[in-house]
């Protein structure tokens, strides 16, 4: 069974199709630190990564990528920013 990214409204699935699209998945880091990043800019209440658990390349810059081998790869410490979130998740910024 394809694997689903897990941001917020993507139906982006791992299969062949959307392979030859240039798309990539990417498993959540093992670090916790940084896991606990990722799933923080999903913006999903509750929303707890699994091992299994993957992000489409869609959601990353292009310059957190590591294309030069035959793997692509994320750098060390990349972190997703690229969503499209409905208007009720929004973040607003809190003034101080």
């Amino acid at each position: 069974m394809p694997q689903h990214c897990a941001a917020n409204l993507c139906s982006n699935r791992r299969t062949v199709d959307v392979r030859t699209r240039g798309i990539t998945f990417h498993k959540f880091p093992k670090d916790k630190n940084v896991r606990k990043k990722w799933e923080a800019t999903l913006q999903r209440e509750g929303f707890t990564a699994s091992d299994s658990s993957v992000l489409c390349s869609e959601h990353f810059k292009q310059e957190d990528f590591d294309r030069t081998g035959q793997i692509v790869r994320l750098r060390d410490g990349a972190i997703p920013s690229i969503f499209s979130f409905p208007a009720d998740l929004q973040r607003v910024g809190v003034s101080s």
